[in-house]
């Protein structure tokens, strides 16, 4: 059976214009045409800086983060911080999944091969504080 693309799962439209469109505006008309699978953390990302198609940008982030805790675009553990900015609701649903994750990425961020320290530090951080918002949950 072929998989749906998101424009078909969700029944959106496609932006027109009779203006060139905006770099956001080309993206979400490719976005359309990518079945779930095809999604990748660039936009798994814009996904949550955008709010559009959250179901599928918190299912895609466990599954990335799951392969990968420092996965992101611009820097490393760019998804992760993303997950860590969502308000309790949103990630009351992924809790019990994350804390494996988040707890698995403490001890590797110990291996991991940073830029600088305060990277390393500064990821740490956040990791531990999005453990103790877990635990709350």
């Amino acid at each position: 059976m072929k998989k749906m693309i998101i424009k078909d799962l969700y029944n959106c439209d496609y932006i027109t214009s009779d203006e060139e469109l905006y770099p956001l505006q080309k993206w979400y008309n490719a976005v359309l045409d990518k079945t779930i699978d095809d999604v990748n953390v660039a936009d798994v990302l814009r996904m949550f800086r955008q709010k559009e198609f959250m179901d599928i940008a918190y299912k895609k982030s466990v599954e990335f983060l799951q392969d990968n805790p420092f996965a992101g675009e611009l820097y490393d553990g760019e998804l992760m911080k993303k997950v860590s900015e969502l308000n309790d609701d949103e990630l009351k649903g992924l809790s019990s999944v994350l804390s494996e994750i988040v707890d698995k990425a403490l001890i590797q961020n110990e291996k991991y091969e940073w830029i600088d320290d305060d990277e390393q530090k500064e990821f740490g951080e956040l990791l531990k504080d999005l453990q103790k918002r877990l635990v709350k949950l």
